[in-house]
């Protein structure tokens, strides 16, 4: 391992070295561990949906920042990472599934806050949770289960830090990707995460991916999507389209990757969105295609402000590893689900 670059993800990348991930007994989820302790998460299920809740906190010196895409998202206090903000951070930022009834899942971890910390309600006290969420009621063993209070307090009771389910597991406990023609061309999808380490620099990604179009590799193969379900084959959506052999799918509807980037570095708000947008920009490459009126893709972007800025890096170059590390966590949804 080269000891200045490391990356650790659940994607088959050559040119880095990888952790061994422990298996759960389902083997549609896998524990993903790095060497990152400044934030907390927490992955929790209800598999009477089935559906679930993914749930990070923070300490009180982080800066956030959010970048909504997508046509159709259903967002939570997105003003508290607005610009004009006077203090842009979350003490806890949820993801969840259940649609816009999902949000509910903040308010138990807003709950749990209000007991930590002594049901203190002084301003300085009062908790900022932004929150996003996938619709997810697609193939449900029971469709009007969602992500209620009583989970979002769970997934906060869960929280740990330097590792987190994959696969099947949390927000992504039932989503599905390539479903622009139908679900019956869709395939099955899950949440992934990546993180890459230089010189100090630690940069986190999760996403949480039910994207209408397809995933791909970095070199532009399909690996999850539009599955003909009487061949097997695979085809990039544009194709199919210009050569008017199919027509887009009364279920387009309803489809939303959500993500989060977290570094350590020491920054402005201004770049922890700049690193947002470029972030966001870049899953383009692997999702295809991507921030349609269907999709409610929002990314959030996270600095702990643990570490100086590198002199001989800057907001550019984070920026593009940001964007390397999230297209992985793409790929890792994929390969941990199945």
């Amino acid at each position: 391992m080269n000891k200045f670059f490391s990356v650790t993800v659940l994607a088959s990348v050559s040119l880095f070295a990888f952790s061994s991930p422990a298996k759960d007994s389902d083997s549609k989820r896998k524990l993903f561990r790095y060497d990152f302790a400044d934030f907390g998460v927490g992955t929790v299920e209800n598999e009477k949906g089935p559906t679930g809740v993914t749930v990070f906190t923070f300490s009180e010196t982080s800066v956030a920042a959010v970048d909504i895409r997508g046509g159709a998202a259903a967002v939570r206090e997105s003003s508290s990472l607005d610009e004009l903000s006077t203090w842009p951070m979350g003490d806890a930022i949820v993801l969840a599934g259940g649609s816009t009834y999902g949000l509910e899942a903040a308010s138990g971890v807003m709950s749990r806050l209000l007991e930590v910390r002594g049901k203190k309600t002084d301003f300085m006290n009062i908790p900022q949770v932004p929150a996003a969420i996938v619709y997810d009621f697609r193939n449900r063993k029971d469709a009007a289960v969602y992500p209620d209070k009583e989970l979002g307090r769970k997934g906060y009771d869960a929280v740990k830090t330097n590792q987190v389910w994959v696969g099947q597991a949390g927000a992504g406990r039932n989503v599905t990707v390539g479903k622009y023609f139908g679900s019956a061309f869709g395939e099955v999808s899950g949440q992934g995460a990546a993180f890459i380490e230089k010189n100090g620099v630690k940069i986190f990604a999760l996403t949480v991916l039910n994207a209408v179009g397809n995933i791909l590799d970095l070199k532009g193969n399909i690996i999850a999507g539009n599955r003909d379900p009487k061949t097997g084959n695979r085809r990039l959506i544009a194709d199919q389209l210009l050569e008017k052999s199919k027509t887009p799918s009364v279920e387009e509807k309803g489809n939303t990757t959500i993500s989060i980037v977290i570094t350590n570095v020491k920054m402005s708000h201004a770049d922890i969105r700049r690193i947002g947008v470029m972030t966001h920009t870049a899953m383009g490459r692997v999702i295809d295609p991507f921030q349609t009126p269907g999709d409610g893709d929002t990314l959030f972007s996270v600095s702990t402000q643990t570490l100086e800025r590198p002199k001989d890096t800057d907001i550019g170059d984070l920026g593009t590893m940001a964007a390397r590390a999230m297209q992985l966590a793409v790929q890792s949804a994929i390969e941990s689900s199945r």
